[in-house]
This record gives structure tokens, sequence and C-alpha cells, in this order.
């Protein structure tokens, strides 16, 4: 059982909800249908719209930015859910990725995530329904400019992880790997963090090699250093990536002593072990004989 010091990020992808942490759906706590490709009709209430209120901006110290471009066919639209607007309460955010979607397929959004701008076009004074409007006639290049929260530094020495280093091997599905990262270096220095894995598809690339997990720092990508990248680089080294990518991977383990172990895995992910039998005080026993790196069983 693998505990890491992104754990708020590994339980947020299982079974968690919260604003900044992406989701195992993608899809935001509070229920809305769809107004539309891009709008909800339902407004929050309750406690949750209580929550959303205090979630209108990132504080200063935990804002990273970043651009992204997505490229739909005409016609077509984003696959994505936007709330928020000067009428709303709150500045416009990603609701909802759908599943399939061009937005979720990008691998480069979370849901928690805000939007500043469209193609230039900034959203902080526009109401809801100028928003959904601007997002529908969009031309068939869009570059968002999104704000999210850089994810947490690195623990120091003394908390009693153990770190380790693996090299995985990617297969490349359409332009993306499979995973959200976030982080890098920034002009503030005091906001750099390493480039961290936020989120695994399900069913991409990524969750199907079954090695990577959210939390897990990227090093290098084809033998390219990311120690010193910002995101907007390492987005850039990933994309001129061929269809096969060797990455380095950093991930941290905290191990217990027990006589039952709980383990989690993706439906379809292989546990990453291998069993014998041999013989022990004279009895027949199972026995491990080999245990993948970075697989589940050795996380």
């Amino acid at each position: 059982m693998r505990h890491t010091y992104f754990d708020k990020y590994h339980h947020a992808s299982v079974h968690k909800h919260n604003l900044s942490p992406p989701l195992s759906t993608q899809v935001a706590p509070h229920h809305c249908t769809d107004d539309g490709p891009y709008g909800k009709t339902k407004d929050i209430s309750g406690p949750e719209q209580t929550m959303a209120s205090r979630r209108h901006s990132i504080p200063e110290a935990l804002r990273g930015v970043t651009m992204v471009e997505l490229v739909k066919k005409e016609g077509s639209t984003l696959g994505l859910t936007i709330s928020g607007g000067t009428d709303k309460d709150g500045k416009p955010r990603v609701s909802n990725l759908r599943p399939g979607g061009l937005a979720a397929r990008s691998d480069q959004l979370n849901v928690g995530d805000y939007i500043k701008s469209v193609n230039g076009i900034n959203l902080t004074k526009l109401r809801h329904e100028e928003i959904i409007s601007l997002l529908k006639n969009v031309g068939e290049r869009v570059l968002l400019e999104v704000e999210y929260e850089l994810p947490p530094t690195a623990p120091d020495s003394s908390s009693g992880l153990i770190s380790k280093t693996i090299d995985i091997c990617l297969h490349k599905e359409g332009n993306s790997f499979g995973f959200v990262m976030r982080g890098g270096s920034q002009e503030d220095w005091h906001r750099s963090r390493p480039l961290v894995v936020t989120y695994v598809r399900p069913g991409g690339p990524a969750d199907r090699e079954s090695t990577l997990r959210p939390g897990d720092r990227l090093l290098s990508v084809d033998g390219v250093p990311l120690h010193n990248a910002n995101h907007s680089d390492a987005l850039t080294v990933l994309a001129q990536c061929g269809q096969e990518a060797l990455f380095q991977i950093e991930h941290r383990d905290k191990r217990f002593r027990a006589a039952v172990v709980e383990i989690l895995k993706s439906p379809g992910a292989t546990l990453g072990i291998t069993l014998t039998s041999a013989n022990h005080r004279n009895k027949q026993v199972i026995v491990i004989d080999r245990v993948k790196h970075g697989s589940v069983v050795d996380r």
C-alpha cells in the first residue's frame, strides 16, 4: 500500500471530491444539467454554494498559469462545461469534462481549473451567457488561458518517505500520453514546483500501462531533462515526442509492516507480481518470485 506526498491528488482521483485536485471522472461534485455544450442550467444551492463562494480565486502564492490550445472540427464542441460569470457569483471555471470529448482527451485540463481568457478575450467581466456564447461561436482553434492551483512542494528528508526513480515506456494516443501534469519552474522561485502528474485519464495510455500515478514527478522524457522546465516548455517536449516515449519518473513510498495488505487498482490493470511455488520447512508454499518496478504491488 502506497502513500505519497501528493496523497490529496491520489485520493481525489479515486474517490474524493475537491476543487483543485482532479476527479476520477473529471466531473464536478455538484449536480447540474448541461445547457448545450458549455453551460449549465441549475445553480448551486445550500452548503455547496457557500463552499463555492469561497473558491472565487486561488491564492497568489499557489497560483499557476498555463496556455491550453485545442483544435476542433467545424461543428463540433470542446466537450467541457463552464460555470461562473459576473452574474453567477464566481470566476469562470471548468465544472465538467465530458469523457471522450476533445478537452478530456487533450489531457491539459482539470475540473476546477479557472479560465481567464479565450483567444485573448478576458472573461473576468463577462456574464455567464456571454461566456457560453463566446465558446459556442469560437473558431476551430481555441486558445485558453488557464489558472490552476500549484501542486504541493516536495517534502524534506525528515518525512520518512523513500524516493524511487523508474523508467516507463508510454505510447502516444492522438497527441497525448493520457495524463495531466502541473507545476514546473516559475519566474517567482517561491512558486516553482516539480512537474507533477495530477490526473491519469481512465482508459488512456498511462492508465493501461498502470505504472504512472497522480503525485509522481516527471524527471525526463526521452533523455530530455525536465528539472528546470516550465509548464509550457514541458508540454512542448511531450508534443514533440514520437509515438513511443521513455519517461523517467520519481515516486515516493512509505513502507509499513502489515499482515494484510489492501491494494487498489484500476479495472483491467495488472498487479505486477509473479508468484511461484517453493519448499519452506518441508512444506509447499506460494512465494513472490518477481515484482515489476513501479507496478501497483511495488507501490
